[in-house]
């Protein structure tokens, strides 16, 4: 099954994938998109040169189109990146029922200050006083991002999954042009 989305180009195309309950429908992705702006924690896989995978958690966010992360310059995952920019972020319940995601794309090193200022602030907005307050675990990192201490990754996403478990399942898939 497939729906009609809205002809947006930051707008998916979504459709459900063979592991779903007979009859079950998408998951839109305005709900998946709400979802994935309210998750604080995922998971990053990439790939060292050697072709072995390498899986981080790590703090990212949705916002304007895309998903964002931050890392040091000489951590593995930037070490993996400069060589293979292709990455998944992952999240999700961690239990038996509820929604799980996958955002497959391909990581760019953003530099542009206008754009590092407004994801810095939309870090600053999704994790409050974590980022914000002095007793915070990541205290200052927003101003670390604007300064460029701190590598930004924006990961334009190809494709994503949502795979919903309960009384129904549903696995659907989105696909950007």
């Amino acid at each position: 099954m497939t729906t009609p989305q809205a002809h947006d180009s930051t707008v998916p195309h979504t459709s459900v994938g063979a592991f779903s309950s007979p009859g079950a429908g998408p998951i839109l992705w305005e709900a998946t998109e709400w979802s994935l702006r309210r998750i604080q924690k995922f998971q990053l896989c990439t790939v060292r040169r050697d072709g072995r995978p390498h899986v981080t958690p790590l703090l990212a966010i949705w916002a304007l189109g895309a998903m964002w992360f931050t890392t040091g310059e000489h951590e593995q995952k930037a070490k993996n990146l400069s060589a293979n920019p292709h990455c998944a972020l992952t999240t999700g319940t961690g239990t038996l029922t509820g929604n799980d995601y996958v955002i497959e794309g391909t990581a760019s090193l953003v530099t542009d200050q206008a754009t590092r200022e407004a994801v810095a602030t939309a870090f600053e907005q999704a994790y409050g006083w974590q980022l914000t307050r002095e007793d915070g675990t990541w205290h200052q990192l927003g101003d670390a991002v604007r300064t460029g201490n701190a590598q930004l990754y924006k990961v334009q996403p190809d494709k994503a999954f949502a795979f919903s478990t309960g009384s129904e399942s549903s696995q659907t898939r989105y696909r950007w042009s």
